[in-house]
C-alpha cells in the first residue's frame, strides 16, 4: 500500500548463541578482592513497577555483578535502589516522595515518568538537592529549568512531532493530513506538528480538538470526505481504538499514525486487529539494530519475561551513565551534578547520546517511526536523532556491550555556578503561600506569638502552605497534626511568587489557639473525647460548576472514650452552599469518614472551614481543634494546554478548535479571525479562573510589544468564541514565548 525504506532486525541463531555464551561469563565473573564496599542508594521516584522501574532495577543488578563501581580515590561502591516509602499517585504526591527519597540519603533520583507528574513539580524537581534524571518528555522540563538539575534522559516531545511530519512529507510525499486530538495534554505535540507542517507549506486538510468523543463518528467522516491521505491522532488508546474501528470499517486506505500505538497494544487498549499498519513513533523500540540494544532486550526478557519499551532503555541508559560519571568523579555533589552536565558522546540502548553537545540538560534526543506488523511488533522505518534522520552506520557495535560506550575523553571541571541554588523560580506559580523553614529547627505554637504554647517543631527544609496570619504578617498559621498553629515569619522564607499574601485570611488568635467552651462547659473540661479532622479528600480533585462532588472527611477521636451524635459541616463556595452530615460514633483512638457532597455553582478559588461537632454537643477535653481550613478551585475543564510555545514574527496559530486565533508579527501580538485580546491584572496563569476571563472586557485587537513584558497575562477569546488566558514567557530579540490555556465550552 505504501512505499517505504524499511530497517528491519534479525537475529540469527547463531548471534543469540553468542550472545548467551556472554551472558554466562559476565553472571559467573569473580568479585575482586575483599575490600571495603560503599553502599550508594539511587531513588526511583514513582515506586516499584512503574514504567522505567525494572530497566534501573537491570542496571543496578548488572553494574554490581560485575564489580560495582570504583571511584576516582579507590573506592568501592554497590549500588541500591529505594523508593517513596508512600508512592505518588497524583501530581501533589510528589513533593513528599522527594522529601522521602533524600531522607534516604539517595545520591541521584530516576524520575518522573509521566509528564502530568512531572510539569506541577518543576520547583521541587529542579531544587531536589541531587540530580534528577526525568523519563518525562515534555519540552517544558529542561527549557523552563534554570539550574539544569532536571536531565532528562529521552527526547522531548518536539522530535516525536517533527519525525511525525517529516516521514509523512518529505520520505513519503503526502500533502493532504488530517489531525484529531481528544485530550488536554497532546496540545502541545500536535502546535508543534501543525508548525512544521507550515514550515513545509501544508496547512492540515481537517484540524479536530474535542474531549467529547461522543461526536467521533461524525469526525471521522468528515476526515473521510476531506480525501486526506493520512490522519494523525493524538489521545488515550481507548479513542485511538474507536477511531481505528470506525475508519476500518469505512476501508480507509489512507495512513493512519498514532503516537503511543505500541503501549496501546501492549497494555491490551488497542486490538492488535486494528492496529496492524498502524505507524507509531517511541524514544526506543525494541527492534532498534545495534549491539548494545540487541543486548539490551535479550537481559531485559531473560530477567523479567517481559519486552521493554521506551521508559526502560532511557532508564537502563540513566544508570550506566550514572555509573561512568560516579567512576569519573565520585558519588558527591556538586562533582557528580556538574560531571553528569558535562558527559560527552554516548553510545547506549537508544544510541548516540550527546548530553555536551545539546546542553539544556537533554541526554537524547533519539526517535523511532515504526509500523505495526501482522503479529503485532514494530517494523522500524525510520530512525532521528535531534531532528536529523540516522543512516544505517550510525548503529553502533560496541566491544564491551552490556557496559555503556563512551566516546573521547571526559574533561571534569566543576563549577560552583552551576550548582543548583534556591534562587530557581519555575514559570508556573503554586496556588498557594507557602512557608520554607531556612534554621535547624524552628518552633510550632498555639497561638501567634511566644507567650503561646509549644505544640511542636519544623525542621530545616520543611515546607508547608499557609491558610492565614495575624493581623500584622508577623505569624503564619498552618495546618499541623489536625490542627491551626502558628510559625513566626521572622524564622521561615515565604514563598509567594503568585503575589497572593494580601489576600490570606485574618485568623483571630482565640478562634484557632483558644479552647472554645459549648454553654455549660467550665474552662477546664475534663472530658476524655478530643475530636479533630485528620484531613480533607476532594472527590474528584478538580471541581466542576454544576457537577457533584464529594468532600471525604476523615475524623479522628483521640480521647479514651468514644464518642457520637454530633455533625461535619461546612458552607462551600461560591454561593454559601451550608453541606453537614451526622456521625453516629466514633471509637476511641480510632477514626471515620465523613461524606459531603455539596454543589456549586461558578468559579474562583476559595477556603472554607470544615468543623466537626459543628453544634456543641460533645463535651471535648480540647474544642481548639474542631476546625479544618480547606482551599480548593472550582473551574471548567480545559480543551487546550501548551507550555513555552515560541512563536517567530509572522507565524499565526490555532489555540483549540480549527481557526487561527492569535499572530505575532514581532511589534504585536494581533488576534485575527474575529477573536479578542485584553490585559487581565491582579491575577497569575495559575490563579486565573474562567469567570475572571471577561468577555466585555477583551476588546482590543492587538497588543503592542511595549505591553508584552515577561509575567504579562493576556485574557483571549478565541476565533470560536471560547475563553483563554495566555501568558507572555519571554521575549528574545524578534521571538516571543507564551503559554496558553483554553477553556472548554461545554463544561
Amino acid at each position: 500500500m505504501f512505499k517505504r525504506q524499511r530497517l528491519i532486525l534479525g537475529i540469527s541463531l547463531v548471534t543469540i548463541v553468542m550472545l548467551v555464551l556472554a551472558t554466562l561469563v559476565l553472571s559467573t565473573a569473580a568479585e575482586p578482592a575483599s575490600q571495603t564496599v560503599v553502599p550508594l542508594r539511587i531513588g526511583f521516584l514513582e515506586g516499584q513497577g512503574a514504567p522505567g522501574d525494572f530497566g534501573v532495577r537491570l542496571a543496578v543488578s548488572q553494574i554490581n555483578a560485575t564489580g560495582g563501581i570504583t571511584g576516582p580515590d579507590g573506592t568501592r561502591y554497590r549500588l541500591e535502589m529505594v523508593y517513596p516509602r508512600r508512592p505518588p499517585v497524583v501530581a501533589e504526591d510528589i513533593p513528599e516522595a522527594l522529601r522521602d527519597l533524600n531522607a534516604q540519603d539517595v545520591i541521584a533520583i530516576i524520575g518522573p515518568v509521566d509528564n502530568r507528574f512531572a510539569l506541577p513539580n518543576l520547583e521541587p524537581l529542579a531544587r531536589a538537592g541531587v540530580p534528577v534524571l526525568t523519563l518525562a518528555s515534555s519540552d517544558t522540563l529542561t527549557d523552563v529549568d534554570v539550574t539544569n538539575n532536571i536531565m532528562r534522559m529521552r527526547a522531548a516531545e518536539r522530535y516525536y512531532s517533527r519525525a511525525i511530519a517529516d516521514f509523512l512529507v518529505d520520505q513519503q510525499g503526502y500533502t493532504r493530513i488530517a489531525i484529531i486530538q481528544t485530550d488536554v495534554e497532546s496540545t502541545e505535540a500536535l502546535l508543534i506538528f501543525e508548525q512544521t507542517l507550515r514550515e513545509d507549506g501544508l496547512t492540515p486538510t481537517v484540524k479536530i480538538q474535542r474531549l467529547d468523543t461522543s461526536t467521533l463518528e461524525a469526525d471521522a467522516a468528515e476526515i473521510l470526505q476531506s480525501g486526506s491521505e493520512a490522519v494523525v491522532m493524538w489521545g488515550p488508546p481507548q479513542d485511538a481504538a474507536q477511531l481505528l474501528q470506525i475508519l476500518r470499517t469505512a476501508n480507509y486506505r489512507g495512513e493512519v499514525v498514532y503516537r503511543d500505538v505500541l503501549e496501546g497494544i501492549q497494555n491490551e487498549q488497542v486490538p492488535l486487529r486494528l492496529a496492524e499498519g498502524v505507524v507509531g513513533v517511541t524514544a526506543w523500540a525494541y527492534t532498534t539494530p545495534g549491539d548494545i540494544s540487541r543486548l539490551f532486550l535479550l537481559d531485559y526478557v531473560t530477567a523479567f519475561n517481559a519486552i521493554p519499551g521506551g521508559a526502560e532503555a532511557a532508564a537502563y541508559d540513566a544508570l550506566w551513565i550514572l555509573r561512568r560519571q560516579i567512576e569519573e568523579s565520585g558519588p558527591q555533589m556538586p562533582e557528580l551534578y556538574e560531571g553528569l552536565l558535562q558527559t560527552p558522546t554516548v553510545v547506549a540502548v537508544q544510541g548516540r547520546l550527546e548530553p555536551l553537545q545539546y546542553g539544556n540538560g537533554d541526554f537524547a534526543r533519539h526517535v523511532s517511526v515504526y509500523e505495526i506488523t501482522d503479529l503485532g511488533g514494530p517494523r522500524l522505518l525510520a530512525r532521528y536523532a535531534n531532528d536529523v534522520q540516522l543512516p544505517d552506520s550510525e548503529l553502533q557495535t560496541a566491544s564491551e556491550p552490556r557496559i555503556v560506550g563512551m566516546i573521547g575523553t571526559l574533561t571534569f571541571t566543576p563549577s560552583p555556578s552551576a550548582i543548583p541554588t534556591e534562587t530557581f523560580t519555575p514559570s508556573a506559580t503554586p496556588d498557594r503561600v507557602q512557608i520554607v523553614v531556612n534554621r535547624p529547627i524552628v518552633n510550632v505554637r498555639s497561638g501567634p506569638g511566644t507567650d503561646f504554647e509549644k505544640i511542636g517543631e519544623l525542621n530545616q527544609g520543611d515546607r508547608l502552605s499557609v491558610i492565614g496570619s495575624n493581623q500584622d504578617f508577623t505569624w503564619w498559621a498552618i495546618q499541623y497534626r489536625g490542627q491551626t498553629a502558628w510559625v513566626a515569619a521572622s524564622v521561615v522564607e515565604v514563598f509567594d511568587p503568585g503575589g497572593m499574601v494580601v489576600s490570606l485570611p485574618i485568623i483571630q488568635p482565640d478562634a484557632t489557639s483558644a479552647v472554645v467552651l459549648p454553654p455549660g462547659l467550665t474552662s477546664e473540661p475534663s472530658s476524655p473525647v478530643d475530636l479533630y479532622i485528620e484531613n480533607v479528600v476532594l472527590v474528584p480533585a478538580q471541581l466542576v460548576p454544576g457537577q457533584p462532588f464529594t468532600a471525604q472527611v476523615t475524623v479522628r477521636n483521640q480521647g479514651t472514650v468514644g464518642a457520637g451524635g454530633f455533625l461535619v459541616a461546612a458552607t462551600f463556595q461560591p454561593g454559601n452552599i451550608p453541606t453537614s452530615a451526622v456521625v453516629n460514633e466514633v471509637v476511641a483512638g480510632g477514626s471515620t469518614v465523613v461524606n459531603l457532597s455539596p454543589l456549586v455553582n461558578g468559579t474562583g478559588a476559595f477556603t472554607v472551614t470544615v468543623i466537626v461537632d459543628s453544634g456543641n454537643s460533645v463535651p471535648e477535653s480540647n474544642e481548639g481543634n474542631n476546625l479544618y481550613p480547606l482551599s480548593y478551585r472550582v473551574d471548567f475543564p480545559l480543551l487546550a494546554q501548551v507550555q513555552s510555545l515560541t512563536l517567530p514574527v509572522g507565524l499565526q496559530i490555532d489555540m483549540a478548535g480549527g481557526t487561527n486565533d492569535i499572530g505575532w508579527t514581532g511589534a504585536a501580538l494581533e488576534a485575527v479571525n474575529g477573536a479578542r485580546l485584553g490585559v487581565i491584572t491582579n491575577a497569575t496563569f495559575d490563579t486565573i479562573f474562567y469567570d475572571r476571563i471577561d468577555p466585555a472586557a477583551l476588546n482590543q485587537t492587538a497588543i503592542g510589544a511595549d505591553q508584552l513584558q515577561r509575567g504579562v497575562l493576556l485574557g483571549v477569546i478565541t476565533a470560536e468564541g471560547r475563553r483563554a488566558v495566555l501568558r507572555i514567557d519571554r521575549r528574545e530579540g524578534d521571538t516571543i514565548t507564551v503559554s496558553f490555556r483554553v477553556y472548554n465550552d461545554s463544561p
